[in-house]
């Protein structure tokens, strides 16, 4: 039964006059009847009868009052606890490595400054193809990745795309961003992420071997940031320090981001509006 009919009954009741009550619920007068009419079906008596000009409500109709008022006070306040619910779920987010780190922290900056989300939760997995896993047995809303996925039923944002450059600590680049690829150690990404393909696959065209081999972004990162030799890397997260020398000579590799999502899942108001944060420039 649709709840909008106990509503008009209630005011109907309250106040005796259909024209009235169509003007309080902001419906025609038409409407109200048959509202009234569907109700007095569902339950097969009449509640109210017309005598003259006046309506009066009838013994079936008293008797509905008060369990209408309950029904309609017990609605609203499932309504508002399920609201409540539904507000303070945990945003539960995928990325499928730290490097998307730098565009996640941003907006979700922005979105806790709009009071927008309640708790999020960030777990980094192993590869794009945990996110997709996680996504599809229900344990993330929204996964961020680093390769593009084409799985039926998803829904793939493009993000952004980051350039990569060859990079290394000053202390070690005694040229600077003039020294050369082929002088200096470097440090690799584990196999079967998408920055180790791309990495041996311009290592290959130069002719060249890595030195190193680390399993986490971080820690090449850090390796990298150490002295202990020179890696490939997305400008924007190098960008601001000062230590860190980019090498002239260019990857010409960019590294696209996307943002997945299930199309048969229902988006919390507070993901919408993450992804909306994701997209900006």
């Amino acid at each position: 039964m649709d709840i909008q009919l106990l509503k008009t009954f209630r005011v109907v009741a309250r106040l005796g006059n259909i024209t009235q009550a169509a003007e309080l619920l902001n419906f025609t007068q038409p409407a109200v009847s048959a509202q009234i009419r569907t109700l007095e079906e569902h339950f097969g008596v009449p509640l109210f009868e017309r005598i003259g000009k006046k309506l009066y409500i009838t013994e079936a109709g008293s008797y509905l009052v008060e369990p209408a008022e309950k029904m309609l006070a017990l609605y609203s306040e499932t309504f508002h606890h399920l609201g409540s619910i539904a507000a303070g779920a945990p945003i539960r987010i995928a990325l499928s490595t730290n490097y998307i780190n730098h565009i996640l922290s941003p907006a979700l900056l922005k979105l806790q400054a709009a009071k927008a989300a309640g708790t999020v939760r960030v777990e980094i997995c192993a590869n794009s193809k945990a996110v997709l896993q996680g996504l599809k047995s229900n344990q993330y809303d929204i996964g961020l990745v680093h390769d593009y996925i084409v799985e039926k039923n998803l829904d793939t944002v493009t993000l952004r795309s980051d350039e990569l450059v060859w990079c290394g600590h000053k202390s070690i680049l005694p040229q600077g961003e003039r020294s050369k690829l082929t002088e200096y150690p470097i440090i690799n990404f584990r196999p079967g992420c998408t920055f180790r393909k791309l990495c041996d696959g311009l290592l290959q065209k130069h002719g060249l071997t890595y030195a190193f081999e680390y399993s986490d972004f971080d820690a090449v990162t850090s390796a990298m940031a150490e002295g202990l030799g020179i890696a490939l890397l997305p400008r924007v997260i190098i960008k601001n320090e000062r230590e860190i020398v980019v090498l002239k000579q260019a990857a010409e590799v960019q590294i696209t981001l996307w943002a997945i999502t299930r199309q048969d899942k229902r988006l919390s108001s507070s993901v919408t509006s993450l992804l909306q944060l994701l997209q900006e420039p």
